[in-house]
């Protein structure tokens, strides 16, 4: 009964630090995927990020930008696969302005289109994050 409570009190404290690392957050950078992933999803996955750890390793560190991996179809996303209106392999860059508004841009079609081509996806991707989080 103590380890249970024990594990509990980890799982909140942790939950806890993740929900305030993402409220902290200027850039969410969310990667949607099936259970099954073909293999050009699983790039899009790996070359993202590899760009985030390559360009933006400070940022991920302090928590500016936050990447995070969500299947699309377990049960516990459901709530963000709605909000994103994410199907299959969505790739999403959430940003927030001064206000605190969120502004959503679905970088989907620019990572499918790019992918093949590392150079390009990297140097759009980029561009896209860079936008964000200038605001």
């Amino acid at each position: 009964m103590k380890k249970l409570i024990v594990a509990v009190f980890f799982l909140v404290a942790f939950t806890s630090w993740a929900q305030a690392q993402e409220q902290k957050a200027k850039l969410l950078v969310y990667d949607f995927h099936m259970t099954v992933r073909c293999h050009t999803c699983q790039s899009i996955e790996e070359t993202m990020v590899e760009l985030l750890n390559e360009h933006y390793k400070v940022q991920l560190d302090s928590g500016i930008i936050v990447f995070k991996s969500f299947d699309c179809q377990a049960e516990e996303n459901a709530e963000l696969v709605k909000k994103y209106a994410a199907y299959g392999s969505t790739l999403v860059l959430t940003a927030f302005d001064p206000d605190g508004n969120e502004i959503v841009n679905d970088i989907t079609d620019i990572a499918f289109s790019k992918i093949g081509k590392k150079e390009l996806f990297v140097k759009h991707i980029r561009k896209e994050m860079d936008e964000m989080l200038a605001l």
